[in-house]
């Protein structure tokens, strides 16, 4: 892919080395699909990092980028279909909310993302190497086990409440906020107590 009219080339995610027939880009979900000649459909989830990556932003130590809403909900598992000796199956992106943090050089330092409710409570958090290009995470739209009581049993593997949250990156000076919405499917109970 490039970012500057084709001056520059960069290795895009997974996509093999063959030609690209055509790129959509998926008008809700800001998907990019990308039909190759020979190897079939590549999705790239969540574009929106890409459109947001400016010279300014490329400047910065680090940079998360905004987070599209997240929808929980429980999935049937998939099926795969088999033909002569081979295997077809697609892999549906992780359920929850994707974190996209651009890190501009290795520094050995870390990448801490903490996850925050609308009350302010922080009920996850993540942190990584802090790897140079584009750093994908995802949270599963779930208290973890720190923020959480250990007798909750069941509860404890519930979707988070609908509603407004906070992702926080920290790395070396730079502190960046991103609010973004999950919603629930109707039905599912979802988890509400947390430690003090």
């Amino acid at each position: 892919t490039s970012l500057n009219g084709g001056k520059n080339w960069v290795k895009f995610g997974g996509l093999p080395a063959v030609r690209v027939d055509d790129i959509q880009i998926h008008p809700r979900e800001a998907d990019v699909v990308i039909a190759t000649h020979g190897r079939s459909l590549y999705v790239f989830d969540d574009s929106r990092a890409l459109r947001e990556f400016t010279p300014e932003v490329a400047a910065k130590a680090a940079h998360l980028f905004s987070i599209r809403p997240a929808h929980g909900r429980l999935l049937l598992p998939g099926w795969t279909d088999s033909g002569g000796t081979g295997f077809f199956e697609g892999k549906n992106p992780t359920d929850g909310a994707l974190l996209t943090v651009w890190v501009k050089e290795f520094t050995g330092e870390k990448l801490k993302i903490s996850i925050a409710d609308a009350t302010g409570r922080e009920i996850a958090k993540f942190d990584q190497a802090g790897v140079p290009g584009f750093n994908r995470l995802n949270w599963d739209l779930r208290v973890q086990k720190d923020y959480r009581f250990e007798y909750m049993g069941d509860d404890a593997n519930r979707f988070v409440a609908p509603g407004d949250y906070t992702a926080t990156l920290s790395y070396k000076d730079v502190k960046v906020k991103q609010t973004f919405k999950v919603t629930v499917e109707e039905g599912l109970r979802t988890f509400g107590t947390y430690k003090n």
